[in-house]
């Protein structure tokens, strides 16, 4: 089964406030991160077996982003982990097996639905890793976080990787 995620087209709307931390409780990391979403919005295509979604960068990956490396790296040491995104009203459930993932993916709202996936342990941790690793340099790349930063960020996964 597929497995894919996948940065698309611009998204020119602003839905929502810019990002602020009034308080100050942010690091400049998280900050940059969200800033980094915020101001380069885009369409995200998900996309799970013959199921497809739209998300979006902002708020869609921004609401996950900062917990995302450490997710990855639980996924990596056979633990299950859910994705939970409310502004598209969904949660993904991976749950590792051997060498494979089962995959539940479940809508909520009006109506709710739910599928049941199969798919390959390395293909999903691949994409996910790649994701973030994406997201991080793009971060670094348009002055919204430092190389540092982005290593500190991607730290969980890097770890992981390298046993």
């Amino acid at each position: 089964m597929i497995f894919s995620l996948q940065f698309a087209e611009p998204c020119q709307k602003d839905w929502f406030l810019p990002p602020e931390d009034p308080l100050g409780e942010l690091s400049h990391l998280e900050m940059g991160l969200r800033r980094f979403c915020f101001e380069n919005n885009c369409k995200v295509l998900l996309k799970i077996g013959y199921k497809d979604e739209k998300l979006f960068l902002d708020p869609d990956i921004a609401l996950i982003l900062d917990e995302l490396p450490e997710k990855i790296s639980q996924l990596l040491k056979d633990k299950k982990i859910e994705l939970s995104f409310p502004e598209s009203c969904m949660i993904i459930y991976f749950e590792p097996v051997n060498r494979q993932i089962n995959c539940i993916w479940k809508k909520y709202g009006q109506s709710s639905q739910k599928n049941n996936f199969k798919l390959e342990k390395n293909e999903v941790l691949k994409v996910l890793e790649d994701f973030v690793c994406k997201i991080g340099s793009k971060a670094v790349d348009g002055g919204y976080i430092t190389d540092k930063e982005k290593n500190e960020f991607l730290k969980p996964i890097i770890k992981q990787s390298k046993h």
